[in-house]
Order: C-alpha cells, then sequence, then structure tokens
C-alpha cells in the first residue's frame, strides 16, 4: 500500500455569539481538514488545529509535508512522522504551524491503517479495555453569575458528572474577585459530588494565580487549568508549589520535548496534550508514555477544533491507560458537524468510541465545502 495524493482543505465558520474566555472574545472556529488516498483505494482524514490563518496549514502541508509522504507506505508511519519534524527540525522549527500540520497528515494516516485492517484505531493503538471513556463538560465561558450557574446545573441535569468553568477575567469584567465568586456559586449549585475544573487560559501572573487558587482549594475543584501563560514554566511551578489544588496545562505544548520541560520543572499533575497540535497520535502516544513513566494523568484536550480533531481525541483518550478524562465540548461549534451521521453525545459522565474501522465516521464533503476558504 502507498501514499497516491495529500489534500487540504481550509475551513472556517463564525458563531452568532462570541464566546469570552481569560483570552479574549472568540467569534470564528478553522481548521485544516487532511485526506490522504492510497493506490488500494483507501482514504483517510485527519485535521490539524488552527486558531488564525487555516491556509498557513493548508500550504503547509501541500507543499513541505506531501513530497515527503507520496509514494510511501503508511504502515511506516512512525518514520514518516520522524522525517517530516526533521525536516526543519534543526533549523528551530520544532514547534508551531509545522507540527500542527504533522498532525493532521499523521491522523489520516492512522485512519488509513484502521480501515486496511478492517480496526477502529482505538483498537489499533493496542486499546485498553474501553469501548468509551469518562468525559467532563466542556466550557461555561464568561457571563453573569446567574447565567454560569445556570449553565452548570443544566449540565449537571443532562447527566454530566464533572464540568470545566472559565476564570480569569480582565479587570473591567470584575477580575479574579468576580471569579472567585462564580466557582462558589457554581460550587454551592451543583453540590459536592460533582467536579470542577477550573480553566484560567494563562491569564494570571504567578501571583495572582497563587492568591486565586487559594479560595479554589475551599470550592475543591479537581484542578486549575493553564493558571500562567503556557512559556511560563517557573510560574507553573511557583503555583504547583503553592496550592493543593493540580495543576493541568498542555495544550499549547507541541510535542514530548515541551511536555517533559513541564515535567521535569515539577509544573504539572494533568498533562492535555491536543491530538492536532502535539503530533497526531504518534505525537501523542510519546507524550502518554512519558506522562505514565511518572505516574501522571492525561485529559486530552479539544477545544474549539472541528469534529475530527476531537474524534481522533476520543479515539486516543480510549487506547491511554492513565487517561484522567475526555473534553466533551457542548458549546455552538459549525465544524464538530462535518459528519454523515451526529457526534457521539455524552451519557451519564461518558463518551461511547465509534467501532467501525478507522477513526469510525465518515466526512461529509458536502458540508465541509460549505466552511471551505478559498
Amino acid at each position: 500500500m502507498r501514499i497516491v495524493s495529500v489534500r487540504a482543505t481550509g475551513l472556517a465558520a463564525s458563531v452568532a455569539r462570541p464566546l469570552h474566555f481569560g483570552i479574549g472574545a472568540f467569534p470564528s472556529f478553522y481548521a485544516t481538514v487532511v485526506e490522504i488516498s492510497t493506490d488500494t483505494g483507501i482514504t483517510g482524514v485527519g485535521e490539524c488545529i488552527v486558531r488564525k490563518g487555516p491556509q498557513v496549514t493548508k500550504r503547509i502541508v501541500e507543499e513541505l509535508l506531501a513530497p515527503l509522504v507520496i509514494g510511501k507506505d503508511p504502515w511506516d508511519a512512525e518514520g514518516l512522522w520522524q522525517e517530516m519534524l526533521g525536516q526543519l527540525r534543526r533549523w528551530g522549527h520544532s514547534r508551531g504551524f509545522l507540527v500542527e500540520a504533522i498532525s493532521g497528515v499523521d491522523i489520516a494516516i492512522w485512519d488509513v491503517l484502521g480501515k486496511a485492517v478492517g480496526m477502529p484505531v482505538f483498537k489499533l493503538l493496542g486499546g485498553c479495555g474501553r469501548d468509551r471513556v469518562r468525559c467532563y463538560a466542556s466550557s461555561i465561558y464568561f457571563a453573569g453569575v446567574g447565567e454560569m450557574v445556570a449553565q452548570a446545573r443544566e449540565q449537571i441535569e443532562r447527566g454530566h458528572t464533572a464540568l470545566k468553568v472559565k476564570i480569569g477575567r480582565p479587570p473591567e469584567q470584575g477580575g479574579l474577585r468576580m471569579d472567585v465568586a462564580t466557582v462558589r456559586a457554581i460550587r454551592e449549585a451543583v453540590g459536592s459530588e460533582v467536579e470542577i475544573m477550573v480553566d484560567a487560559n494563562g491569564a494570571y501572573d504567578a501571583a495572582t494565580a497563587v492568591r486565586v487558587g487559594k479560595h479554589l482549594e475551599e470550592a475543591d475543584v479537581a484542578w486549575f487549568e493553564e493558571p500562567v501563560p503556557p512559556d511560563d514554566l517557573e510560574g507553573y511551578a511557583r503555583v504547583r508549589r503553592a496550592l493543593r489544588v493540580p495543576i493541568a496545562c498542555g495544550e499549547s505544548e507541541f510535542g514530548i520535548f515541551g511536555f517533559r520541560d513541564l515535567i521535569a520543572r515539577r509544573a504539572v499533575d494533568v498533562l492535555q496534550p491536543d491530538i492536532a497540535r502535539v503530533g497526531g497520535f504518534t505525537g501523542a502516544r510519546k507524550v502518554s508514555a512519558l506522562a505514565d513513566a511518572y505516574h501522571l494523568s492525561v485529559a486530552p484536550h479539544t477545544g474549539f477544533s472541528g469534529g475530527i480533531c476531537h474524534l481522533a481525541a476520543l479515539h486516543f483518550a480510549a487506547a491511554t491507560p492513565n487517561l484522567g478524562a475526555y473534553e466533551a465540548m457542548f458549546i455552538e461549534n459549525p465544524l464538530m458537524d462535518i459528519f454523515t451521521e451526529s457526534f457521539p453525545r455524552p451519557s451519564a459522565g461518558y463518551l461511547s468510541v465509534p467501532q467501525r474501522p478507522g477513526l469510525g465516521m465518515e466526512v461529509d464533503w458536502e458540508k465541509v465545502r460549505g466552511f471551505t476558504v478559498e
């Protein structure tokens, strides 16, 4: 079996009501979809994470990566991954758009392999004896305290047993006092049995994060996510030393090297690799093994990405022995609905994994064309 073509498509979609969180307002969603075809007629799909400029990732896939994999055997997934990364690694490019582009190609390769042997990807990865994964509802974004409490109650009524709350408001929106008041109100509303994760998206400096974290301890939160900017490793370590709340991060990391540094600085308790940023299944497996060696849990990030990323992350979660929880997004995101059927829905705090070969769901290309960026 040989790869004969690699195609990338940039997608964009807007929502009527922008989401507000620690980074700012987010009115649009982006993704780059990768399609790999083989000489056996098997086609696989993948997705590169995109926050701005999907055409940038498209160009990298088609001009830098496609020539490296066309004509090659997809069963050499590890070798192809190393070759793609090695193309520019010695020139300092082992992060950023390049690795995000590699992620989409790698996911598509694993989709091909699963289809070739008639096996879902999570089984091909080794499986963990599970066909459903524990999940949490994500996320409750900035609004009035009453509205955020109402959203939390709604998710619990739908059967969720854990949920994520955004904090990190700027001063003009009430700042840290409003953050603390919101978490306290939600804890009172949902009771002591529900797990609450909080996510600052790097909005605080270390001193402020510690100050907020002391209040979060009283609210018994499950983890404090991205308390400081992703490049402030010393800040992460300082926050973790000061608090009893587990620290989670990693959605902004690009692979095993960044996670290695976080672990070496004793800065993290829960690793959150995004499969569409960390190097696809091949890269994510490396992070999972590293976490396992240090007895840390893995909670795959999904966020604002499209449906293929969420689907791939679900397979990765099912095959991860040290899984914490999968991020099940309930927000409006048009790019989630690009399949011929509906994406799996959580039930009683769990999400079932598709059992058909490869990623287990077929892309509706007519829907994709509706979001394509020319």
